[in-house]
C-alpha cells in the first residue's frame, strides 16, 4: 500500500511540477471560463433580475466546458513525445497512474472553479453567504473529482485511438450531465436554504461510480 500511494504521489507531483513551469492547463482553462462569465455578463445581465440564477448558470457551464478543455490539454501533455508510454513502463500498478492523473486533474479543475466562482461574484453580482460559499466549494470539489475520473479515461482513449480532439467533448459531455445537473440543483438549493440530501447523494454516488469504472477500464484504455 505504501508503494502504491508513493506512485500516486509521484504522478501528482510530476503533473503539478510541469504545470507550475508551463501554466499550460490552468491558464487555458481559466481564460476560457472567464470568457464564459464575461459572455453571460454582457448578454444576460439585463435579462435575468436574479443574480443567483445567472451566477449558477455561468459557474456550471464554465465548469463543463473549461474542464473539457483542461482534460484535453492534460492528455496532450502526456501524448507529447510518448510521455504516457514512458510512465507505463514504470513497475507500478496502472491504477496508481490513473488515480494520480485523476488527483492532479481534479486539483486543476477545482482551482479554476474557485476562480470562476470569484468572477461570478464580481461580474454577475452572485454573492452567496460565507456558509453557502464553503458548502458550494465542497460541491465543486466532489464534482471536480467526478469530472476528472471520467475525463482522464475519455481523454486518454481519444488520444490513444488517434481520434480528433473534437471527438473528446462529444464523448465526455454526455457522461458528466448528471454531475452538471446535480451541481446546478445543489447550488440552487444551497442559495435558497433548501434541502440538499437527494442531489448530494446523486453527486457522491455518481462520482464514486465514475471513479470505480475508471479504475476498472484504465488498464484496457492504455493498451495499444
Amino acid at each position: 500500500m505504501r508503494s502504491f500511494l508513493a506512485a500516486v504521489f509521484r504522478i501528482v507531483r510530476k503533473d503539478l511540477r510541469i504545470e507550475s513551469r508551463s501554466r499550460r492547463v490552468t491558464t487555458t482553462m481559466a481564460m476560457f471560463a472567464l470568457l464564459i462569465v464575461l459572455a453571460f455578463a454582457f448578454s444576460f445581465v439585463k435579462t435575468f433580475r436574479n443574480p443567483a440564477v445567472l451566477g449558477r448558470g455561468a459557474l456550471w457551464i464554465a465548469f463543463v466546458f473549461g474542464g473539457t478543455l483542461g482534460v484535453t490539454k492534460t492528455a496532450t501533455v502526456e501524448d507529447d513525445d510518448a510521455a504516457l508510454d514512458g510512465i507505463l513502463l514504470a513497475p507500478v500498478d496502472r491504477s496508481a497512474i490513473y488515480l494520480g492523473k485523476v488527483t492532479s486533474t481534479s486539483l486543476f479543475v477545482f482551482t479554476v472553479n474557485v476562480l470562476t466562482l470569484g468572477a461570478t461574484a464580481v461580474l454577475l453580482g452572485y454573492a452567496p453567504t460565507l456558509r453557502t460559499a464553503l458548502a458550494l466549494l465542497g460541491v465543486l470539489a466532489v464534482a471536480a473529482v467526478g469530472f476528472a475520473a471520467v475525463g482522464v479515461v475519455v481523454a486518454t482513449l481519444t488520444f490513444r485511438a488517434g481520434l480528433d480532439e473534437l471527438a473528446l467533448p462529444l464523448l465526455l459531455v454526455p457522461l458528466v450531465v448528471p454531475v452538471l445537473l446535480a451541481g446546478v440543483e445543489l447550488t440552487a438549493a444551497l442559495t435558497a436554504g433548501a434541502p440538499t440530501g437527494s442531489w448530494l447523494r446523486l453527486l457522491v454516488i455518481y462520482t464514486a461510480v465514475l471513479l470505480l469504472a475508471g479504475l476498472a477500464t484504465f488498464d484496457f484504455v492504455v493498451e495499444e
